[in-house]
């Protein structure tokens, strides 16, 4: 993967890379994360969306010294500001390398507040804080590559484990843009036109519309004007390095006329898929019969088949045709339709142009699991976790594991397959009941999910009862018969020593005198 003029190489050391610090100062919290190309730490702040300051209630730490140049919170759906629960990272700038280019280094991760009775915060996850900067950098477009990186700091911060692999994010630096301005002129004052330009649409009543864009080729059209025809009416931009001008002019019209337009006008497509946009063609000033449809290919080539259906539309207000287009090799090209119509009196012709990229499938993984068959409460619950490449995919899985409170589950052995292979998860709970397991895979930017549901019975004993119906680990019948059999025994004493002391004092033989 390269990023300006280096390669950053996955999974692996730098050899002539700049050290990278495994902790903070005071040995609590692990480095894991690192941002290359052109990450200082403004620009990654501003391309965390949905993470906030929290400097004002953040405990100073320091790497080498310096505090922390952002100081960043992304708050759960349940938590509150600074409070948490939370993700919660600090990032500090490291300044240039040759390799690393404009680099910062982060350390993150997830709390809650306890109060016993001081409230104080306490990390109860790196890894799950690790995924979730790893995750938001993936849907920015800023973001080149996220990737783990093996930095060798393994171990209890805080009394949580933290497994040593740091997420590595190479960003790319803010785009130039330049303006691209569209001035018209023939059109009446106060008249609404408007210009959709790479799939963007302004709207005016002035005599010019305009856009910024970087870099790049972009498609345009105008829209319909009604009583004006727009010269030209589609087209593409190029901007290279500087701004660009489009001159356009509307001619009235009186006479009879259609306009042709493309629903999508750029699309990509997987090599295989077929790719198709709606052609459109509008009557204008009560144009009536048919125009015909052909399509041409630009560049030229047998690796893109096309073809219309209809070929030919018979045009009231408003008619359409379906571009379909299958390619057989990689690349971008330009579909060109062509819509004639043609009567004794005149010949009038249209295009419009639809780019179409082709490219192979994204490589990717899938993640599948079976559910381990019930346990008796204790025991532990097994499950096989399969990985398996799609479309060429290699490099590391690292998987992850999210159970419930009352579901302890040991790590994945292994916790990271490279490209493809099996890992096994133990899970028990002595709390009989269902439980739901969630895995989640991740590899860079690719992340997937499985659960798993873990089901506990109740411990059975030899004799058929369950852990539950013992009293003191000795079946409940057993117990009443010791109970029933200890009552009787006492019964039967009670009355023989009654007996044996009503024998011991006849009333037969007693002595009475009375004294007069």
């Amino acid at each position: 993967m390269t990023v300006g003029v280096f390669v950053l190489p996955v999974h692996s050391s730098f050899a002539s890379a700049p050290s990278v610090p495994t902790q903070t100062d005071d040995g609590l919290d692990p480095v894991n994360l690192i941002f290359t190309g052109y990450a200082p730490s403004w620009w990654l702040a501003q391309n965390l969306v949905g993470w906030d300051n929290t400097a004002y209630c953040s405990t100073p730490k320091t790497i080498g010294g310096a505090m922390p140049n952002a100081d960043l919170e992304h708050v759960d759906s349940v938590g509150f500001p600074c409070l948490g629960p939370r993700d919660h990272v600090r990032i500090w700038d490291m300044g240039y390398s040759p390799v690393f280019g404009t680099w910062s280094i982060g350390a993150v991760h997830h709390d809650k507040l306890l109060c016993n009775p001081l409230c104080h915060h306490v990390v109860d996850s790196w890894e799950n804080a690790e995924r979730d900067v790893g995750q938001a950098f993936a849907s920015v477009s800023v973001a080149e590559s996220v990737v783990n990186y093996t930095l060798g700091n393994a171990g209890y911060y805080q009394n949580v484990y933290n497994d040593g692999n740091a997420t590595l994010v190479v960003l790319k630096p803010p785009q130039t843009t330049y303006s691209v301005m569209f001035n018209e002129t023939g059109l009446a004052g106060g008249t609404l036109w408007s210009v959709t330009l790479d799939g963007s649409t302004i709207l005016s009543k002035s005599s010019s519309i305009g856009f910024t864009e970087p870099n790049g080729t972009y498609p345009y059209s105008i829209s319909p004007v009604q009583g004006y025809n727009p010269s030209p009416s589609e087209g593409v931009v190029s901007v290279n390095g500087s701004a660009v001008t489009e001159l356009l002019s509307f001619a009235p019209s009186s006479s009879p006329d259609f306009t042709i337009g493309s629903t999508p006008r750029t699309m990509s497509a997987i090599l295989g898929e077929t790719a198709m946009s709606t052609i459109n063609v509008t009557v204008m000033n009560g144009l009536s019969g048919n125009v015909t449809l052909s399509e041409s290919t630009m560049p030229s080539s047998s690796s893109i088949s096309c073809s219309l259906s209809p070929v030919e539309v018979l045009v009231t207000s408003s008619s359409s045709s379906r571009l379909s287009c299958t390619a057989y090799g990689v690349g971008s090209y330009n579909v060109t339709v062509t819509a004639g119509y043609n009567t004794d009196s005149r010949s009038v012709t249209h295009t419009t142009t639809v780019s179409i990229t082709f490219a192979l499938p994204e490589a990717d993984f899938t993640i599948t699991t079976l559910s381990p068959a019930p346990v008796d409460a204790g025991k532990h619950a097994v499950s096989t976790i399969t990985i398996t490449p799609v479309n060429g995919f290699t490099g590391p899985v690292r998987l992850s594991v999210e159970a419930p409170s009352n579901v302890s589950c040991e790590a994945t052995s292994p916790d990271i397959i490279e490209t493809s292979g099996n890992a096994t998860l133990s899970c028990s709970s002595i709390l009989p009941g269902t439980y739901e397991v969630i895995i989640t895979a991740t590899s860079g930017s690719r992340i997937h999910t499985q659960t798993i549901s873990i089901a506990v019975n109740e411990e059975e004993t030899p004799d058929g009862n369950t852990s539950s119906s013992l009293i003191l680990g000795i079946p409940p019948t057993m117990i009443y018969g010791i109970l029933g059999g200890a009552i009787v025994a006492i019964l039967v004493a009670g009355l023989a020593m009654a007996n044996r002391a009503s024998k011991n004092h006849p009333m037969g033989n007693s002595t009475h005198k009375i004294a007069r």
